[in-house]
């Protein structure tokens, strides 16, 4: 399934990340072409809060020549394999992988060939419930925030700030080849599950969505998904770009049960003589749960100040 074109070295995403955080831009020489590199002053990366970035050559060796633009760490996420001469010794993490639903045969294909069977009965559930979906732009900026705010601080998660969303669907927008959008599900006229959904004439990926916990039990975030798939396929889109998740967490399994399919996402770190996954530590486990706790105004308030920290 060839996915190749990604948004995140396009001119409107880098006016998106540098127009809402105080970032450092620079660009380098990278197998033959220009590549953006974005630092927060302890290390840069060529896909800002996004999994992984635009389409490497698997068969053209890498010289360290990019590096000399600095002594900090940098990272390149890759949905490929990349080669290096021996002079550059990156670290390669493996822990993530994406996962792609193809949705090219058409919305009969996806529900009766690639959804498993109880996903099916639980969309059918789902269904039952009285709901709304929304599908727009800046009009429901703040009924998105509302929605992801909340539910990302009971994750222990914080969110970026409201400018950043507004900057996604501003920025892709006539004549940008991708366009940003959002998607609202309301129960009762309550939003309770939204997605920001960025897509193209080939492929959709919807990297910042969430539902509010209390209305998991009703399926609310299956509706979510088969309503993005049907947005899609209406506009003949091929490729769910479903997102990323860690080896062995509980949304592997969920993502597989659409049909998607796993594709390795490879992580290289350069300018460093170890790594050890962040998520792991003692003390970010300690900050999450500190996190699920704090006032929603905080939370809001703090978030962005940290999260726009946060490159991978």
């Amino acid at each position: 399934m060839n996915f190749w074109t990604n948004f995140s070295e396009s001119n409107e995403w880098k006016s998106i990340v540098l127009n809402t955080y105080p970032l450092k831009e620079k660009t380098v020489d990278f197998q033959n072409k220009k590549l953006n590199l974005f630092g927060n002053g302890s290390y840069f990366s060529n896909a800002p809060y996004l999994s992984y970035g635009g389409h490497f050559s698997e068969n053209e060796r890498l010289n360290a020549d990019f590096l000399k633009i600095t002594d900090q760490p940098v990272l390149i996420k890759s949905k490929e394999l990349l080669s290096f001469e021996d002079s550059v010794r990156p670290i390669m993490v493996t822990d993530y992988k994406t996962f792609l639903l193809d949705l090219s045969g058409g919305i009969d294909v996806v529900w009766n060939q690639r959804i498993k069977s109880k996903t099916r009965n639980q969309v059918r559930k789902a269904e039952k419930n009285k709901f709304q979906i929304k599908t727009g732009g800046e009009e429901l900026l703040n009924d998105f925030y509302q929605v992801i705010a909340e539910a990302w601080r009971d994750l222990g998660t914080p969110t970026h700030s409201k400018e950043f969303y507004r900057n996604i669907v501003n920025y892709f927008d006539d004549p940008s080849k991708f366009h940003g959008q959002f998607m609202i599900i309301y129960i009762e006229d309550k939003p309770v599950s939204a997605a920001c959904i960025i897509f193209s004439d080939d492929y959709i990926c919807h990297p910042y969505a969430a539902t509010l916990k209390e209305f998991n039990k009703y399926s609310v975030n299956n509706i979510l998904y088969w309503n993005i798939i049907k947005f899609a396929v209406e506009k003949k889109i091929a490729v769910f770009d479903m997102g990323r998740s860690r080896n062995g967490q509980s949304t592997v399994k969920y993502k597989l049960s659409w049909g998607a399919e796993p594709v390795q996402l490879y992580y290289y770190y350069f300018n460093k003589k170890s790594h050890t996954n962040d998520e792991d530590g003692k003390l970010v486990r300690f900050l999450i749960n500190m996190w699920k706790k704090l006032p929603l105004s905080i939370a809001n308030f703090l978030g962005p100040k940290l999260i726009y920290k946060v490159l991978k």
